[in-house]
């Protein structure tokens, strides 16, 4: 989580050095090899749908920068206090700098039972099926709630395999993006769009760091990602 002064900290610097930040629309039509993108850009990324989101909000107008909230669609991502409502995602979609992409129905998050242990039949009375469930449902929720095309994903914790790439793609996403860094290059995969998780423990020297290098740094986690894209242990 990241301090409302730090974030504020964060997008001054990104506008008082000239970056640009883009949305995921743009950063697909550059990967397509459809699109050139100015210098410094970069997507700024928001997961889970958490209430305090809206505090950011102000910030993001302030400078005109565009962004991705990636919304549970699900019970147990809407309101009960910690989450936006969808009068508020309803809000945020109506701005034409912001986009509403997919996290999944449910954000199965356990690293015991989650997408990929289902699809890999690892749990009990879980199989593809309740992946897919997972992927097609928060889509046409999204859709319907907010009149919208919903066509990007963002995994639960970055953890994937193929089967569930293939599942995606069969649900109607047209862009997929994962926890693992580096940096994403015309003719890159859309289906794996790289991205890399800002911590509230990085403070701007750190963060100057990350704009400037592509790889995961000390400050972002107690310890590393997850190997790879996967939820086991190795």
């Amino acid at each position: 989580m990241i301090s409302l002064q730090k974030f504020e900290e964060q997008m001054q610097y990104l506008f008082s050095k000239g970056y640009n930040p883009i949305t995921t629309k743009d950063l697909l039509s550059y990967i397509r090899k459809e699109k050139v993108l100015p210098d410094k850009s970069v997507v700024l990324n928001f997961d889970d749908g958490w209430k305090n989101v809206l505090n950011a909000v102000p910030v993001l107008n302030r400078y005109s920068f565009p962004a991705s909230f990636w919304i549970i669609a699900g019970p147990k991502g809407i309101g009960n206090g910690e989450y936006l409502e969808w009068s508020d995602i309803q809000e945020l979609s109506k701005n034409p700098r912001f986009e509403i992409g997919s996290h999944t129905y449910n954000h199965p998050w356990n690293p015991n039972d989650n997408l990929v242990t289902w699809v890999d039949n690892r749990v009990d009375g879980k199989s593809e099926k309740d992946a897919l469930f997972e992927l097609k449902e928060s889509k046409g929720i999204l859709e319907s709630k907010l009149g919208i095309l919903v066509d990007y994903l963002a995994w639960p914790c970055g953890w994937y395999n193929d089967k569930l790439i293939q599942l995606a793609v069969q649900s109607g996403y047209k862009a997929i993006l994962t926890t693992e860094d580096g940096t994403n290059l015309p003719g890159g995969d859309p289906l794996r769009i790289k991205r890399v998780f800002i911590d509230g423990k990085c403070d701007l020297t750190s963060f100057i760091k990350q704009l400037e290098n592509p790889r995961y740094i000390v400050c972002q986690k107690s310890k590393k990602p997850t190997k790879g894209n996967s939820p086991y242990s190795y």
